[in-house]
């Protein structure tokens, strides 16, 4: 599959991080210096297959594309400004940067969680997290999440939080750590930090 990457980009983030982000269940994307994109990941196909390719029109995000051909002009100044202190962070040991996002279609009401990696001078990874998903039959809940706590807190009572993005650890898959904005506003009394596989592969693997 060496179509959802560039031989540079691909050079940059190594063979057991490009691993580790192919088997992400978000969808993910790669940015080089320029702002081109770089690597889309597996997941990013899925989501635009099962919606029709409507949300993300897959001609308009092909790799070698400047990632701000994508973007409306409405949200253009946001974004520049997001990428380019992003890049300018470089590769430090920082918390990733996180920004919370509405991404509907005409028949779903859809919220993410963007973290954005800093790649050096470099680049940049960009996650992209599903925080809720409902159909618009019933109003939406105003970003916040319907969850089950049996996700996420264990048989002890501990919850699971990375120290690094402080995503939650889901108890169905430990591999997807996802954004809960209800344990981040009121943190919950007994949890246990670790990290999560991206912040890991990111930040501490070479």
């Amino acid at each position: 599959m060496n179509h959802y990457i560039t031989l540079e980009f691909e050079a940059l983030i190594g063979t057991s991080r490009l691993e580790s982000l192919n088997n992400h269940p978000s969808t993910v994307y790669g940015l080089n210096s320029e702002f081109n994109i770089s690597y889309l990941n597996p997941a990013w196909f899925k989501f635009a297959k099962e919606n029709g390719n409507n949300i993300f029109v897959i001609n308009e995000w092909s790799l070698g594309r400047n990632i701000f051909d994508s973007i409306p002009d409405v949200l253009m100044s946001f974004y520049k400004d997001l990428f380019e202190s992003t890049l300018k962070e470089k590769e430090s040991p920082i918390i990733s940067r996180q920004s919370e996002y509405e991404c509907s279609s005409p028949e779903l009401y859809r919220r993410f969680s963007m973290h954005l990696y800093p790649m050096g001078k470099d680049g940049i990874i960009v996650v992209n997290s599903l925080l809720i998903e409902e159909s618009y039959i019933s109003p939406p809940n105003k970003g916040l999440l319907k969850f089950d706590k049996d996700d996420y807190i264990d048989k002890k009572g501990i919850l699971h939080q990375c120290t690094n993005c402080r995503r939650i650890q889901n108890l169905n898959d430990l591999e997807r750590w996802d954004w809960i904005p209800k344990f981040i506003e009121e943190p919950y009394p007994k949890t246990s930090h670790g990290i999560c596989l991206p912040c890991k592969q990111h930040y501490y693997l070479s």
